[in-house]
């Protein structure tokens, strides 16, 4: 049965019961698609995001101890290593995003994506009161589809009875949705100039938008190695709401960092305490920094909760190991991930130049050089600055388009390095741009949008060893 559903500018939203995955992710994505024909696609997010239109309802169902995590770059990284470390004792939804290879991906209890069915039937159960604030907007404005997603993963997180719970936002915070949620702690990962035509163009714009995290609701927030004037702007909002903070470098770090064949091994230092040889299957140096943030985090909750109940001591060696073995297990797709060894073909989510020097430290180390550099960067973002950062490295240089209608992508960034003096090749898919590497035997570097990066997994899925023959 269908029930059409009234906007005030007449235009009618369809209410049904979902039956496939797509018709429930296409929900997701409804009032923002339709907003977006109506709005200056260059205008920051305090003139197009409405996170009031949420606010009300996502606090309502904040129920569980949780924590935000904000950030320009490892957001899903830590947020995927506080999910691990605290499912040590306890159960943990997790909300990431966005996804590689399916939409699923974004919502997970113990590390266990959410069945299809539970996903259809849960956004069926949350459509009428994501219509019902729908029914009085303007065709300009939109539910954020970040909302929406915060909406269905705390339901799905009640029906499951998780103890603690962590969402990762979007691009911001002042202005995402997910900031509506109802937060014990926060955690703000390293900041760079990324998202500027949504943020800002200076460090210190962007960290005050990232700053917003920082509701005063918190027992503690959490900060990465960052910039001194980033820095100065978390310090200052903390201490304004009288909000406790640690930083890295001076209340924990990683130390000692080691590159294994498998990885990263390095010692975590908090305070007095250490937890030595921790190891990670993520490459770099930021992925051991990255892991101390975490553990920092979840050396707090776990403390505060061990307050409430008779949990086992947080510096034991038994808790110590239950973090070592947790943490191997971590499996973090399109993030410094090696998908082959021979040939050696490596992907990372990057899409600003800052995010070089982390794929470039890990190249230096594998000691590999004269790539195939695959660049798919909209042209919007910092691709410029990739390419830049990228050609001492590179062989050669193939650019490249996501099959994703919403982001930007044209021959036109060939032309504008060209200017440059900066040659490059055009491939119109990504497959193609996979097929020009058949024919030269240098090692692979992929670098993109998580558009770009899911295309390139799910070909390598299909192919395997047939990966750089395809047609």
């Amino acid at each position: 049965m269908l029930i059409f559903m009234n906007n005030a500018s007449g235009t009618p939203l369809e209410f049904h019961k979902f039956t496939t995955q797509k018709e429930a992710e296409d929900f997701v994505y409804a009032s923002y698609l339709r907003a977006a024909t109506h709005q200056d696609y260059a205008a920051k997010d305090a003139g197009k995001r409405h996170p009031e239109l949420t606010r009300s309802l996502l606090r309502q169902k904040s129920i569980t101890p949780c924590v935000v995590v904000t950030g320009s770059k490892g957001k899903g990284s830590v947020a995927n290593m506080i999910s691990r470390i605290l499912q040590t004792n306890y159960t943990v939804g997790l909300m990431t995003s966005p996804h590689i290879t399916d939409f699923r991906e974004r919502f997970r209890v113990n590390d266990t994506m959410i069945s299809e069915t539970d996903f259809c039937r849960l956004m069926a159960q949350i459509q009428p009161e994501i219509l019902d604030i729908a029914s009085d907007l303007p065709d300009s404005v939109c539910i954020s589809p970040m909302g929406i997603q915060a909406d269905l993963a705390l339901t799905y997180f009640s029906e499951k009875h998780t103890d603690f719970n962590v969402f990762e936002c979007g691009k911001g915070a002042k202005y995402d949705d997910v900031n509506n949620i109802r937060h014990d702690y926060a955690v703000i990962n390293r900041i760079f100039l990324e998202h500027t035509r949504e943020l800002g163009d200076t460090l210190t714009a962007i960290a005050e938008d990232k700053s917003h995290v920082i509701t005063g609701e918190q027992k503690c927030v959490y900060f990465a190695e960052q910039e001194q004037e980033v820095l100065n702007v978390l310090v200052r909002r903390a201490e304004m709401l009288q909000v406790p903070y640690k930083f890295y470098g001076r209340d924990f770090q990683a130390e000692n960092i080691r590159y294994t064949c498998s990885g990263m091994l390095f010692d975590v230092v908090i305070g007095d305490n250490i937890y030595p040889d921790l190891q990670i299957p993520l490459l770099g140096e930021h992925q051991a920094k990255n892991c101390a943030l975490a553990l920092a985090l979840c050396v707090g909750v776990m403390a505060d909760l061990c307050r409430e109940s008779n949990a086992p001591d947080i510096f034991s060696d038994t808790m110590c190991n239950q973090i070592r073995r947790q943490l191997s297990a971590i499996h973090h797709p399109g993030r410094m991930e090696i998908l082959s060894s021979d040939p050696f073909i490596l992907v990372d989510a990057c899409i600003h130049s800052a995010s070089c020097e982390n794929v470039k430290e890990v190249l230096r180390h594998l000691g590999i050089s004269n790539c195939t550099v695959i660049v798919g960067i909209p042209e919007d973002k910092d691709y410029a600055g990739v390419v830049r950062s990228m050609k001492d490295v590179a062989a050669r240089i193939i650019l490249t388009r996501s099959g994703n209608p919403h982001y930007h992508f044209s021959p036109k960034q060939q032309e504008s390095l060209a200017e440059e003096g900066i040659g490059t090749i055009w491939a119109d898919s990504v497959k193609q741009a996979l097929t020009l590497t058949g024919s030269c035997p240098d090692p692979i570097v992929i670098l993109g949008t998580t558009s770009v990066i899911s295309e390139v997994e799910r070909i390598f899925r299909q192919y395997r060893v047939k990966f750089l023959s395809v047609e």
